[in-house]
């Protein structure tokens, strides 16, 4: 058994947000990765039998992405997630970087928000030179025709496709949403998709006074570029989710013994926690992984 000092996890989390901001601000991957790896434990939503093969995700993670510093707490930012809601929806209407500035910010108030760790105004400074990133990065590419192309949101038709968005109609899109195999693993778009409507979901329930549905059209937006990407496809080949060579469910030891070899960007961490809160929160229990293993 490894010990597990769930507060560790979180400064270190909480530094390596600071550290990307200062030079690659995607290494704020993993950041989200040992966050969703503590909430798995913490939020019981594995069993019991698999805590220690996620605890060696957990311990090879922060090893392996070892942090320059420690996370300094000296002077707090008072107001940390009002000013950081603020600061997200000054360009919501469009989508950045695969909805990455959105499912930052989930990540790191959901952990601080189950914590006495205060946020510093060194954090502050770090996630506003981050989600301006994002900004600035564009929507973020496309995998079509085997190459990644960057489509404009705003030239394209408008599906006029708007969910309310819940943890159900998340859960549905992915299980419904028609992509070839070969784009999607080029670029993962669905399993943003997934983690993208996860965080919008819980921060419109945690801070509704701040956000209300102003991070939806971004949303929107992602789902008009894909499905406008499916009409460029040339070489459309389905994918057949029910012919696997090996099956991945986040509730077997083989899923986290994958991930233990490659975890992919902490992608395996992040989809997993997203799908497993998405079907507590809407009451499901998941039988059926197909749909979520064409993700990985």
């Amino acid at each position: 058994m490894i010990d597990l000092d769930i507060d560790f996890y979180r400064k270190w989390a909480c530094q390596k947000m600071i550290e990307s901001s200062q030079s690659n601000i995607w290494e704020g991957h993993w950041t989200c990765a040992v966050i969703a790896l503590t909430k798995l434990l913490e939020e019981k939503l594995v069993p019991v039998s698999l805590e220690d093969l996620i605890r060696k995700n957990l311990v090879k993670t922060v090893d392996e992405h070892a942090n320059e510093q420690q996370y300094r707490i000296n002077k707090e930012y008072e107001g940390f997630p009002a000013q950081l809601m603020k600061l997200l929806v000054q360009n919501h209407h469009t989508c950045h970087a695969l909805g990455h500035d959105v499912i930052y910010t989930f990540y790191l108030l959901s952990t601080l928000s189950r914590s006495d760790i205060p946020a510093t105004v060194e954090l502050f400074d770090a996630m506003e030179k981050i989600v301006r990133g994002f900004a600035a990065s564009g929507p973020g590419f496309v995998t079509v025709n085997g190459e990644n192309i960057v489509i404009d949101p705003d030239g394209i038709p408008n599906t006029g496709s708007k969910l309310n968005l819940t943890p159900e109609a998340v859960l549905d899109l992915l299980d419904n949403f028609q992509r070839p195999l070969q784009m999607e693993k080029g670029d993962m778009q669905l399993g943003h998709i997934l983690t993208h409507g996860h965080a919008i979901v819980e921060m419109k329930q945690a801070y509704r006074n701040y956000i209300h549905d102003n991070l939806d059209p971004a949303f929107y937006a992602r789902i008009n570029i894909l499905t406008y990407a499916n009409t460029l496809e040339e070489n459309w080949v389905e994918s057949d989710m029910a012919i696997t060579e090996t099956e991945l469910n986040p509730l077997e030891p083989s899923y986290w013994e994958q991930a233990l070899a490659e975890s992919r960007h902490g992608h395996y961490y992040k989809y997993a926690y997203s799908y497993l809160r998405l079907c507590r929160m809407s009451g499901r229990r998941p039988t059926d992984f197909r749909s979520f293993q064409r993700i990985l």
